[in-house]
């Protein structure tokens, strides 16, 4: 059998095959991303019916319905009535100087961008958008990053599609953020409403925050992870220069590489050239660290003491 001899667009397959391999890991990145996902969703409708109890406590039924009336009969003049995703609660504290003060927070259930990249990861791949586009040129604002951002606000409806595959999908954002809403007394400025709460109820809206915010970090940590293997896997490949090359360091990685696919100066130079060396730089080594789960895990279940 003749040698395949590597080229750029060759090389470009071959890093596809090994970036796809390691996305499809079940790696500790991984895991602790679909967590945060999992943990969101048994979460959101729950802490959603709490924030719809607050909120009816404080601006009860019968009061919308009176408000709702006055519009009919008045117009603009009636009142205002506004459906909302984003509530700003509060609760009384003591400064760290002793003396009485009082701490805020919003919870906001609608769809943003950096969330919905992270928890719409697999549907945006499989239509051709790129969810990691903000971690891959944060720091550098190219072309490239204003194209995939304008693909990603077409596809969930921050700009409107006039045609083309995102068509039918243009209203993800809207349903997301209508079956949240909650109707609330007042404009659609949501900080000009503030809802008071104990510290109790404070505290498991706060872990709601974090169980959101959770999931932006860990998407964010899992390109991190695949990143870093492609950074290495890149210069290796970028120095092979045959198949057989990358197919062995696909064995020692546990990969299947078949040639196939094919038809469609640094401190680790050394080591990124040998196969079964830049092998051993992709292992992974994931340090449990006990103390942050013990911690996660009760503060979880406080979490769900308080909405169960």
């Amino acid at each position: 059998m003749s040698t395949i001899k590597l080229n750029a667009e060759k090389r470009i397959q071959i890093g596809n095959e090994f970036e796809a391999f390691y996305r499809n890991k079940d790696s500790k990145a991984k895991k602790e991303w679909l967590g945060a996902i999992k943990n969101f969703d048994e979460h959101k409708d729950k802490i959603h019916n709490l924030c719809n109890q607050i909120v009816r406590k404080h601006q009860p039924q019968e009061d919308v319905d009176t408000i709702k009336r006055m519009i009919s009969k008045y117009g603009n003049n009636g009142g205002d009535i506004f459906n909302d995703h984003c509530f700003y609660f509060e609760t009384d504290c003591v400064d760290d100087n002793g003396k009485p003060d009082t701490k805020s927070m919003n919870v906001d259930f609608g769809l943003h961008r950096d969330f919905a990249c992270s928890y719409f990861d697999k549907a945006l791949r499989a239509s051709g958008k790129d969810p990691d586009y903000e971690n891959k040129w944060e720091e550098k604002k190219n072309p490239s990053y204003y194209t995939a951002q304008t693909e990603i606000e077409k596809y969930f409806g921050w700009q409107s599609e006039s045609s083309g595959s995102g068509k039918q999908n243009s209203k993800i954002k809207d349903d997301w953020n209508d079956g949240y809403n909650i109707e609330v007394i007042g404009t659609s400025y949501c900080g000009e409403r503030r809802f008071k709460v104990d510290s109790e109820t404070f505290e498991v809206l706060n872990q709601f925050k974090i169980m959101q915010e959770k999931v932006v970090d860990t998407h964010k940590r899992l390109y991190e992870y695949i990143e870093s293997k492609m950074s290495k896997i890149r210069k290796g490949l970028k120095n092979y220069r045959t198949f057989d090359q990358a197919k062995e360091l696909a064995d020692e990685v546990g990969m299947v590489l078949n040639e196939t696919i094919l038809d469609t100066g640094s401190s680790m130079a050394l080591s990124i050239y040998n196969p079964k060396a830049l092998a051993s730089l992709l292992a992974d080594n994931d340090e449990e660290d006990n103390k942050a789960d013990i911690i996660a895990q009760f503060k979880l279940g406080k979490l769900n003491q308080a909405v169960n």
